[in-house]
């Protein structure tokens, strides 16, 4: 059997028997762990973990046969965990971290250079799953030909990217490494070259600090020999106190002592800490307390508060989460006489319950088909729809937390209900609260069923609502477009798009896909309305009401052609904004992701620009 005919019944065998998601939360868990420990002993790192995928494993087993007589042995990757160093000399600390922490499977493979040769440093240990986070995991075990394993990779960070390319160019390359480079032979030396310029610099960069710690050691800079000495992570307002500075100044056999003490004996020292707060001062006492043993050292030290315990702890302090609003609407819903308040009302509400019957169906399994009022909670998720069909309302509250970003809850409030007015009205509120000082990673949160609720009953405000640009093109649209934009009743910004010029080639605007040429307006309204029609106006003026436009508005028509102006709510008190052709194509990216793109990136920014305005201008409303 040819290998792809192996593949595709291997992958649904792994489909079936490994839990991807529990094993995702054991590799998440697991990397945490790890990342503590070194973060405790002031290690510079940085930790990328992976579970394998499908394809991956089942190539992996077939191509090197594990589970066969010819291959009785397991795969033991399943899990990776690879930490990049800073340096050189960090990997045999981490080495021997890794061993102290967890159970290792056979030795370590390393990276074994003779004298002639060059190869990018590695090292590569295979630990079991600690049982401990393992539990996680809730699930019968695979009969697959997998070790419950995880394999860890150490690197320098010099060898990080020729890691990548050498996986990619020579690991899973089909060739032989011989036959990759015949014919190039030059270009292989030129290869060696580079990998030993990269062990090189690992080398260097520690002989670099050795030499500036030896440097400040004899210019009596004891802050600075320390940092250079034993380069790790401290607190930036960390300062040695006066009297140990003194007794440095006045004795320097005692500071010699210290020069030459261990920097992998200072980290052993750290690890036996929980959550130490790393400063000059801790670095002093520890290799006192190990090493150099000075009576005067250890009194002062004994007299600073923060050090008179071995094991420091820092106050956990509790605060307010942080609350932002990442949409909210409320407008009425489109009456149309042919229609039923009654249906209208029943389509509207069950858009919404399907909605969120289908988003957390999985959590709440219980969820009736059929809209109707219900009531749940559980750790972390809380659920409320209120129906009244006798009263049309309909209210849907949804509280739960993120699975992603730790200490947010997101809370979802919509509602439609019949008003005084005797119209039916909608309205929706998306927030968030998070811990104070995360990045917010999402500013701006459309619920997905606004669509749907656009389609089968209508949006209005002043005019309805539409994914599709509306264009003004005779003398009664041009008389409806004012009213609307005066209308002191619109709640949602209205963006006027003006046509630039005519094209005179074009027999007919019909024949477009828009009901336009598109090209004549600096701006393309049709795909900006395809993003916000449903919380803005957007209007397209036919350059013959251009003049009229300006007149009636107080503009200079000389620049007008190809403008586009943007009317906020009447309620909101704010001129009218203006951008001009010339400023329109003037707009760049703040980061251009299209930089290479042939077509108008001007058009691209400024679109994008209007769709963050109304996105920033719904979220503040």
């Amino acid at each position: 059997m040819r290998d792809y005919d192996k593949e595709e019944p291997l992958q649904q065998q792994i489909r079936e028997e490994i839990d991807f998601d529990k094993l995702n939360d054991f590799c998440e868990h697991l990397t945490d762990a790890i990342q503590e420990i070194f973060h405790s002993c002031g290690l510079y790192f940085r930790i990328f973990s992976r579970v394998k995928s499908v394809e991956s494993i089942a190539g992996k087993i077939i191509r090197r046969q594990y589970g066969t007589e010819k291959n009785p042995k397991k795969l033991q990757d399943l899990v990776g965990i690879r930490v990049v160093l800073y340096y050189y000399d960090d990997l045999s600390i981490c080495r021997d971290i890794m061993e102290s922490t967890f159970q290792m499977i056979d030795h370590w493979s390393r990276t074994n250079n003779n004298a002639n040769e060059f190869k990018a440093t590695k090292i590569n240990g295979v630990f079991r799953f600690p049982a401990e986070y393992f539990s996680l995991y809730k699930k019968e075990l695979w009969d697959l030909p997998i070790d419950t394993t995880f394999e860890i990779q150490f690197r320098t960070v010099f060898f990080e990217g020729w890691h990548e390319i050498e996986h990619d160019m020579r690991y899973k390359s089909l060739l032989s490494d011989d036959e990759f480079w015949k014919g190039s032979e030059e270009l292989s030396r030129i290869l060696n070259c580079v990998l030993a310029n990269l062990e090189l610099s690992d080398w260097s960069l520690v002989q670099l600090f050795d030499q500036l710690s030896y440097n400040h050691y004899k210019n009596a800079n004891w802050e600075l020999m320390l940092k250079s000495k034993f380069r790790i992570r401290m607190d930036d307002n960390s300062v040695l106190h006066p009297d140990i500075i003194a007794l440095f100044d006045r004795d320097k056999d005692v500071s010699k002592q210290f020069f030459k003490c261990s920097r992998k004996d200072l980290i052993r020292e750290l690890l036996k800490l929980d959550t130490p707060h790393l400063n000059y001062n801790l670095i002093v006492k520890l290799l006192n307390d190990r090493s150099v043993h000075n009576e005067e050292i250890t009194a002062i030290c004994a007299s600073l508060p923060a050090l008179k315990e071995e094991r420091s702890y820092q106050k956990t302090i509790y605060r307010r989460l942080d609350s932002s609003v990442l949409f909210h609407l409320e407008l009425p819903l489109l009456h149309k006489e042919t229609r039923t308040l009654e249906s209208e009302f029943a389509n509207g509400a069950y858009v919404l319950y399907k909605w969120a019957r289908f988003k957390f169906n999985s959590v709440f399994n219980d969820i009736p088909t059929d809209l109707c009022s219900y009531h749940n909670k559980l750790p972390g998720y809380q659920i409320r729809f209120d129906y009244q069909p006798e009263k049309m309302t309909f209210t849907m509250k949804i509280h739960y937390i993120d699975s992603q970003s730790v200490g947010t809850l997101w809370h979802v409030h919509s509602s439609i209900a019949l008003l005084d007015d005797g119209r039916l009205h909608f309205y929706h509120m998306t927030s968030r609260d998070m811990p104070h000082g995360i990045a917010q990673r999402a500013t701006f949160v459309k619920p997905s069923f606004l669509s749907d609720l656009s389609s089968k009953v209508g949006l209005t405000d002043g005019a309805r609502l539409s994914t599709k640009a509306h264009f003004v093109t005779e003398a009664e649209e041009l008389q409806q477009f004012y009213h609307l934009i005066e209308d002191p009743a619109r709640r949602l910004p209205l963006i006027a798009i003006l046509q630039q010029f005519v094209n005179h080639n074009a027999e007919n605007d019909s024949n477009y896909p828009d009901g336009y040429d598109m090209n004549t307006f600096t701006i393309n309204g049709m795909r900006l309305a395809k993003v916000i029609g449903l919380y803005s106006h957007v209007y397209m003026l036919d350059q013959d009401w251009t003049a009229d436009f300006a007149t009636h508005y107080g503009f200079d028509s000389e620049n007008m052609e190809g403008a586009i102006c943007i009317f906020w709510p009447p309620y909101q008190k704010r001129n009218p904004e203006m951008y001009t052709h010339e400023m329109i194509c003037d707009t760049e990216f703040d980061f251009n992701r299209l930089a290479f793109h042939d077509q108008n990136i001007s058009e691209k920014a400024f679109r994008h620009k209007l769709v963050q305005m109304m996105k920033d201008e719904n979220a503040m409303h």
